[in-house]
């Protein structure tokens, strides 16, 4: 009756528990390319899956990536069909906007990374890019600000 419900509780525990992103599907880790390192070479990622890194914030109608290391960064976000999430980082990502809907948070995505055509423009805010997620892989707190209103990386931003 023991090895039953070990046998049982062993497939459930698997499915069940939190695992790092680095380790999700078999990966060793995860090589996330800069937004910026994508747009300066847009033409080369047309089309094509990216593990990208960037700061994530709701819009009115929608969401999208930026990274404040490069000017004009504001791509659209839109879930695919399939999209997946990292469970602990579904769940950071929740509770970090849930009182401040628009708070930035930094994220790693995996999706198709698009171009807009001549004449064409992505979401709410018409990006000329956007990507199609299909798995949010990690999200952390963005740092603070300090006085001179850079980021301060250093800056404990674990919640309490």
């Amino acid at each position: 009756m023991k090895r039953m419900v070990i046998a049982a509780a062993l497939p459930l525990m698997y499915f069940t528990s939190p695992i790092p992103a680095q380790q999700a599907e078999g990966r060793t880790s995860i090589q996330a390319m800069s937004l910026c390192t994508v747009i300066s070479n847009a033409s080369a990622y047309n089309g094509k899956e990216i593990v990208v890194s960037g700061r994530y914030r709701m819009v009115i109608h929608g969401t999208i990536l930026m990274d404040g290391s490069c000017a004009k960064t504001e791509v659209n976000l839109r879930e695919s069909s399939g999209y997946k999430a990292n469970r602990q980082a579904a769940t950071l990502l929740r509770s970090l906007t849930q009182k401040d809907r628009f708070r930035p948070v930094d994220v790693v995505f995996r999706g198709i990374f698009r171009v807009a055509r001549e004449g064409q423009c992505f979401g709410q805010i018409c990006a000329s890019f956007e990507i199609e997620t299909t798995e949010l892989l990690t999200a952390h707190p963005t740092p603070p600000k300090n006085d001179n209103g850079m980021t301060n990386p250093s800056a404990n931003t674990q919640p309490q």
